[in-house]
């Protein structure tokens, strides 16, 4: 378990929540917005610099960054290490603990507006990676301190897939409602979960006993499993005897978007967006599961430094009784966005609030972000936003879109000014959020830019 515990806790050193940045949301010419909403348009057709294109990556859940990973001799390490003492490391988590991971990137992008300057389209080619997980503080007890518990509900999963959508947005009721619809074709790359119902612990005077009925379901081509028969006959495995290596599609699903815009005055404008709905069907032939309902024990400890007896303990050690292979359909983790926007000073700032929420595999996390943004001239513009996550905290962003005749550029984060660790980990914010993208503009023009960078009609 302390195995897995590092390797969620290493994704975050690497990737940075959901992959979706709320202060991107009402940057206007920003290439990226279709993702929020496939409604939303850019100012020009474009093409993206193949894998810089859009590049999306965040964590989120109900913990603190900083009470997960810790900064020790100028590395990081997780709050499982023997480094950080037991009253430090329990001391920040919550009796049923959050995380999630989600990255995007833009392999390949492009897109153009149509003949009338209205109607746009576009084609985007995504990797996409998710995982999530929910881990009791009764879990993180026993392996700091020893302590015997009944411990339930351990669930971590993760996916990878690939995205192929194509979008095409258009203008009905006289240019004030804007409709957009993308449709994706999913090509699944790899899936796991690893669950345990029940995993409760005892000690007696030298060892640890532990209680265990789980299970482990994994999809992948190329996934192989070494076995071997116990005194039963039956065939059993342990977490080393897995071995992976993708070597092609796994799986096949599809997924639509769904986003619309309404004028409600010249410079209000409501939006509305739900995406990722659909599925991937993940394949028989490509499957493996697993499951663990057994009594074992185990010895040794680790002295850490506050002087806790820490047990020695990892999954590994578990056997898991080789099951059927299935074939299993999984539905993507669907977003919610809807927002509002006002625009004042001859719309060269817009005040902006939206609302998002995000289906999670063990919970729906709900975030308000209010924004300003300031585009001084029509190449040109910054926004600065504050977040409230799922009513436990904030998050100030800042972002920057530049779109001049001959580039794309954006980037948007929400931990440059929160306090950091030196490996930039934010202190007290629970999310992390990441974006950027490079891209050429080509083509037509939309006909909305001279509205929108002063006063007169749309039409």
């Amino acid at each position: 378990m302390k195995k897995i515990i590092s390797i969620l806790a290493a994704l975050l050193a690497v990737y940075g929540v959901a992959a979706q940045n709320p202060t991107n949301y009402f940057i206007e010419g920003n290439t990226l917005r279709s993702q929020l909403n496939p409604a939303f348009a850019p100012l020009r057709g474009y093409v993206n610099i193949p894998g810089l294109g859009g590049l999306d990556i965040g964590t989120g859940g109900n913990l603190a960054i900083d009470k997960i990973l810790y900064p020790r001799n100028g590395k990081l390490v997780t709050l499982l290490d023997s480094s950080v003492s037991t009253a430090k490391a329990l001391s920040g988590l919550k009796a049923d603990n959050l995380l999630g991971l989600d990255t995007r990137v833009n392999i390949i992008g492009f897109g153009a507006f149509t003949r009338n300057h209205k109607n746009f389209w576009s084609f985007d080619l995504n990797a996409r990676v998710s995982t999530d997980a929910t881990l009791p503080y009764s879990l993180f007890e026993f392996l700091k301190r020893g302590t015997s518990s009944d411990i339930s509900d351990i669930g971590i999963t993760a996916d990878s897939y690939l995205e192929a959508g194509f979008n095409y947005s258009f203008p009905l009721l006289n240019d004030k409602l804007y409709i957009g619809v993308r449709a994706k074709f999913l090509v699944g790359a790899a899936r796991a979960r690893m669950y345990f119902d029940k995993f409760n612990v005892s000690h007696n005077e030298d060892r640890w006993l532990i209680e265990a009925a789980g299970g482990l379901d994994i999809t992948a081509a190329g996934l192989d499993i070494k076995t071997k028969l116990n005194d039963a006959g039956e065939e059993i495995y342990k977490m080393d005897d897995i071995s992976l290596k993708p070597t092609s599609p796994a799986g096949y699903g599809f997924a639509v978007d769904l986003g619309a815009t309404y004028d409600i005055l010249p410079n209000l404008q409501a939006s509305l967006a739900v995406n990722d709905l659909g599925f991937i069907s993940w394949s028989k032939g490509k499957n493996a599961t697993g499951f663990s309902s057994k009594e074992l024990s185990f010895t040794g400890v680790t002295v850490t430094e506050d002087g806790t007896e820490s047990p020695n303990f990892d999954i590994d050690v578990l056997e898991f009784y080789k099951g059927e292979a299935r074939s299993v359909s999984r539905m993507l983790r669907a977003s919610v966005n809807a927002g509002l926007e006002y625009k004042v000073w001859r719309r060269k700032i817009g005040l902006g609030l939206l609302y998002t929420a995000r289906v999670w595999e063990y919970k729906t996390l709900h975030n308000i972000t209010g924004s300003v943004n300031f585009h001084p001239i029509h190449w040109f513009t910054v926004t600065g936003s504050y977040s409230v996550i799922d009513n436990r905290g904030g998050a100030v962003g800042l972002a920057l879109n530049l779109n001049p005749s001959w580039l794309n550029f954006y980037i948007a984060t929400d931990v440059v000014t929160v306090k950091h660790t030196p490996q930039f980990i934010p202190i007290k914010q629970s999310m992390m959020n990441v974006t950027l993208g490079i891209g050429v503009p080509l083509g037509r023009r939309s006909h909305r830019g001279p509205a929108y960078f002063c006063c007169r009609n749309r039409r």
